[in-house]
């Protein structure tokens, strides 16, 4: 495991490699299968050692020879002059002239020492053996070999070499390297250890030693009795570490294989796609200390590996971690045997404190495993009671084989398709709160205490809130008013995007007018945006909806339809889609119901109106060719932002009119052939509406008057005398094009 981990720490994470592997004291692996890893291992850790520490320490004291030289020189000399052999010379050559060369002594310094020369070779070996090893890895990693960190080495030579006063002496080395030169290491490495002083301690010294390190150290062992010496391994301490690392390492080396690795170091998350088809479905893999406990002042989780969906969701009570979507925890430990038992146990416990379902407890030696082969995976469920009845543990074995990548890989892919079928399809975080009837809740107000308080102020309040999201068995008793779309520890859709308090069915107008309430925005005018005027609207019409059905008015909408067409819409009802014509419906139905309860808000039949009008603009607006849901500010023309577009989005209102000055007829009085509304007057007349509509989507009461003119806008009267929903509907029939 020591050996592959070397390979895949120096290819994915060489960051951790000193945290994992470093000398000890301990018994040598001898299998000489070991060999190029043991390799890969000393080149690596020893890179520190000489570029650091040793080869700055010579460069500022490098070693030298300067022996003295006679020369002959002319005028005027450099050197100490000889004055004897000058004269001499002079009277030999010249006799009775004088002299025009100068016999002097000069000391000339070079730096072709053995101790030099060794630095030199020892730079050339190391980069050889790095390029070799890049050599090994392209053929095994492809691409990816660019990355490789022994890349650092061959450039920390090279740089070395470039050094003036080494510069020079390559050409020498190299032939002693290649064996071309009448000495070879052996005699180098001899010549510099002679003259060293005795007792020596300099940087050439380190050298030496440098260099039968090299050689020497060796992969530990530290459960083979044999001699002990200083090795390279992991602390025996730190076994589990190392096999959960190996884990992590060698499942990126699949996924690499697999094409789904990204080129460049590996961090400790890990980003894979499993499955086939339509179930392949996103993940992360997590490799770090602990994983973040779910208990505020619980006692830590043990360091595992988590598997889990890319994005999954998370509910937080400010800070403090609520729920988190289950994924698929990984303890990993070397042992097997008696081990098991304690391993699942602790599994167990971290994952109540991780809240978690699933997970595997994976031994390199698993209990059960024969000569034969690795033991078959099998689970152990956990009968956790109410918290989690379906908490379950896996037990799988993936071991490492020296010379042997796929065996071990094959193991990690069956664990990866436990861990994707053990965490299955998303499931959405939503509302699914369930009111309890009258006599229900009434008779379990007293069990609805928490912390020693009632939880809700009046039976009517209280609901069962299922979350399947975590499972079928867990169901909460909640408040409406304390609890809903407030306290993220019971409410998990708190402060999610449209979260909305349930609303309970009304069977009475009284109930009818207390749920219309609680759903109008509470935020200021100027706050709410489109986004929040279509959700209230959705969930008006939904709630009258029901309250018609409950009362069994539902059924009896014809009557209502024909109320409208007594009311100025004979002509054009049936142009309406389905929906709109019931949506009307309810509003008039809902109209009779305010007014027998005496109410002063009508907010709810304006908004009814409002959205009819609006789909039905829509409806027409997004069939001309050209218009896609891009050009409008909220990717479809709502009543707010058609008027915006004609001002603001020239170039999209000329492609509409384009349109319309062949589907839009005008003339929508039949008593007045002269009167015509062009569709730029159409839009004005949308103004009081609009802002009708953003009054009834907050608590601000629509007083009955100005919904009385307002339904005769859009239905009977107003400046198209016919009303704008009318005139829509006669001027621009669905379906009309510009032939």
């Amino acid at each position: 495991m020591q050996a592959r981990l070397v390979e895949l720490l120096l290819r994915y994470d060489a960051a951790r490699f000193a945290s994992l592997i470093s000398e000890r004291e301990g018994g040598p692996l001898g299998d000489p299968r070991l060999e190029p890893y043991r390799r890969l291992a000393a080149l690596w850790h020893l890179r520190g050692e000489l570029f650091e520490g040793i080869l700055p320490l010579i460069k500022r004291r490098l070693s030298f020879v300067a022996p003295r030289e006679l020369l002959s020189e002319g005028l005027p000399p450099r050197g100490r002059v000889d004055w004897p052999r000058t004269l001499a010379a002079g009277l030999r050559d010249a006799p009775g002239e004088a002299p025009l060369e100068a016999r002097t002594r000069q000391r000339r310094r070079h730096f072709a020492t053995p101790e030099n020369l060794l630095v030199v070779v020892t730079l050339l070996e190391y980069r050889a053996a790095a390029e070799r090893a890049l050599e090994t890895e392209a053929a095994q990693a492809g691409l990816a070999a660019l990355r490789h960190p022994f890349h650092e080495i061959v450039d920390a030579c090279g740089r070395e070499l470039a050094f003036p006063q080494l510069a020079g002496l390559v050409g020498q080395c190299e032939r002693i390297v290649g064996g071309d030169a009448e000495g070879t290491i052996e005699d180098l490495e001899q010549a510099v250890a002679e003259q060293l002083p005795p007792g020596s301690s300099g940087a050439y010294e380190d050298l030496l030693a440098w260099r039968r390190r090299l050689a020497a150290l060796t992969l530990v062992a530290h459960y083979l009795p044999q001699e002990r010496r200083y090795t390279l391994g992991s602390d025996p301490g730190s076994d589990d570490l190392l096999y959960r690392t190996w884990l992590f390492l060698e499942v990126a080396d699949l996924l690499r294989l697999r094409g789904q690795l990204p080129p460049g170091a590996v961090s400790d998350t890990l980003h894979l796609a499993w499955g086939e088809g339509a179930g392949r479905r996103a993940y992360v893999l997590r490799l770090g200390p602990a994983l973040e406990s779910r208990w505020a002042s619980g006692p830590a989780p043990q360091p595992a590996l988590l598997i889990a969906r890319e994005g999954c969701a998370v509910v937080r009570d400010r800070e403090a971690l609520v729920w988190r979507e289950p994924g698929f925890v990984v303890a990993a430990h070397i042992g097997a045997g008696s081990t098991l038992g304690d391993a699942t146990r602790r599994l167990l416990g971290d994952m109540a404190l991780l809240g978690e379902r699933r997970g595997a407890v994976v031994f390199a030696v698993a209990a059960g495993a024969t000569e034969g082969g690795p033991a078959a995976p099998y689970q152990i469920a956990a009968n956790l009671g109410a918290s989690d009845p379906d908490a379950a543990v896996l037990v799988h074995q993936v071991a490492p084989v020296l010379g042997d990548t796929r065996g071990p890989q094959a193991a990690l892919e069956q664990l990866l398709d436990a861990a994707h079928a053990a965490i299955g399809p998303a499931v959405s975080i939503a509302c699914h709160g369930v009111f309890l009837d009258e006599v229900s809740a009434t008779e379990g107000q007293a069990l609805a205490v928490r912390d020693g308080a009632p939880l809700a102020a009046e039976p009517g309040d209280l609901l069962v809130c299922p979350k399947p999201h975590i499972g079928p068995w867990r169901v909460d008793l909640v408040s409406r008013s304390r609890h809903c779309c407030q306290d993220a520890r019971l409410c998990h859709i708190t402060g999610r995007p449209g979260a909305r308090r349930p609303v309970r069915p009304p069977r009475t107008t009284e109930d009818l007018l207390r749920e219309l309430d609680a759903l109008f925005e509470r935020r200021a005018p100027d706050a709410i945006d489109e986004a929040a005027i279509d959700a209230v609207g959705r969930r008006v019409e939904a709630l009258t909806r029901r309250f018609a059905e409950l009362s069994g008015a539902l059924a009896l909408m014809d009557v209502y339809e024909q109320r409208l067409r007594d009311m100025g819409m004979a002509r054009t009802l049936d142009r309406l889609a389905p929906e709109g014509r019931e949506s009307l419906a309810l509003a008039v139905y809902l109209v009779e119901k305010l007014d027998a309860a005496q109410a002063t808000d009508f907010s709810a039949p304006m908004i009814h109106i409002a959205r009819v009008l609006e789909r039905e603009i829509q409806r027409r607006v997004m069939a001309i060719p050209g218009i896609a849901p891009a050009d409008f500010p909220h990717g479809k023309p709502t009543l707010g932002a058609l008027d915006g577009t004609r001002r603001k989005r020239p170039e999209v209102w000329a492609r509409i009119e384009a349109h319309l000055a062949g589907a839009w007829d005008g003339r929508v009085d039949d008593a007045d052939e002269v009167f015509n509304i062009p569709f730029d007057s159409f839009v004005k007349q949308l103004h009081p509406i609009v802002n009708a509509r953003n009054q009834a989507a907050h608590t601000t009461p629509l007083a009955r008057e100005r919904y009385s003119r307002l339904f005769g806008d859009v239905c009977h009267g107003g400046a198209s005398r016919v009303g704008v929903l009318n005139a829509l509907l006669l001027a621009w029939p669905a379906g009309a094009s510009d032939e």
